[in-house]
């Protein structure tokens, strides 16, 4: 059970970097979808396909509108999906498999959630476009949840692993002690009478 239950969080892992090639971000003009692109277009930059700008700027001439329909690889998008695959060498790290999941996996949602800012800037900068409106599709939001699965799962797991510290400590402490029958002090190892009542040990 303990073998199965630690490839969990390197399948989650493997499940966020499978997100980047779902819908991850779509953009709409005047409440029509103009396109989508997927995750990994967002770490490798991609061309998306013309606004039709000229209805609303007829001035726009060709090689403007060229450049305007490009969409550059997203700094925020290639974090997350560093931490993602780097999530899934970590977690398979026995000795501190439980920390570094939690940390790349914290830093992974860090991307997603700051990728927000960080595409709108590029659509309303790079585009100089600003009746575009961004929407985030259901691969950015499985990959955010994937991550969060990671965090808690082995959050809890170092917690609970903290909890059990002390019962490990009091059991060595009390290695090698004798338990009077009588009133249940623990003696000394070696004693014939208990220190607290004075009751003969069973050695």
């Amino acid at each position: 059970m303990k073998e199965s239950a630690r490839f969990i969080s390197p399948v989650l892992f493997f499940l966020v970097a499978l997100c980047f090639f779902l819908p991850f971000v779509s953009f709409t003009c005047q409440e029509q979808k103009i396109a989508t692109v997927t995750g990994m277009e967002l770490v490798t930059g991609t061309k998306i396909e013309k606004f039709q700008m000229q209805k609303f700027n007829p001035e726009t001439d060709d090689s403007e509108l060229t450049k305007q329909n490009e969409l550059n690889s997203e700094p925020m998008a290639i974090a997350a999906f560093i931490f993602a695959i780097l999530g899934i060498v970590v977690s398979l790290n026995l000795r501190y498999s439980k920390i570094l999941s939690v940390v790349s996996a914290a830093l992974g949602i860090l991307m997603l959630l700051f990728l927000r800012s960080s595409l709108g800037k590029q659509i309303t900068g790079d585009f100089d476009f600003r009746i575009v409106e961004i929407s985030y599709e259901w691969g950015y939001y499985l990959a955010i949840i994937f991550f969060a699965a990671v965090f808690g799962l082995n959050l809890y797991k170092i917690i609970a692993e903290n909890k059990a510290v002390p019962a490990n400590i009091d059991e060595i402490a009390g290695a090698g002690l004798i338990k009077c029958a009588d009133c249940g002090h623990m003696n000394s190892e070696g004693s014939i009478f208990c220190s607290k009542c004075g009751h003969t040990l069973n050695l």
